[in-house]
């Protein structure tokens, strides 16, 4: 085995979604988008030019960060109900009736 490069550790209080999430990230198989002789990677990585076009490029961030954004939105909006309803006082309480 080669030397290491990095490390990653997770305890027993790590969310299971962010362990997913690091796993799926880390597994795929899809190109970074990297400037050309940025020394970002281990030496043995071959950078090669992108076939794509600088707007090809920005249109599939632009529909990445869109997808992600959306989603984001859609848990606030799964999540919403529940803290309302958690943070509502029960009916028939003193603190739901008011008088005047």
């Amino acid at each position: 085995m080669g030397r290491q490069i990095w490390h990653a550790r997770f305890d027993s209080r790590t969310p299971s979604r962010l362990v997913t999430a690091f796993v799926t990230a880390l597994t795929d198989t899809g190109p970074l988008q990297r400037g050309m002789y940025d020394r970002t990677a281990h030496y043995s990585v071959v950078q090669e030019p992108s076939p794509l076009s600088p707007q090809q490029v920005v249109a599939a961030h632009t529909a990445r960060l869109d997808a992600l954004r959306t989603r984001a939105r859609a848990a606030r909006r799964r999540q919403r109900p529940a803290a309302a309803r958690a943070a509502a006082p029960p009916s028939g309480t003193a603190a739901s009736v008011v008088r005047r």
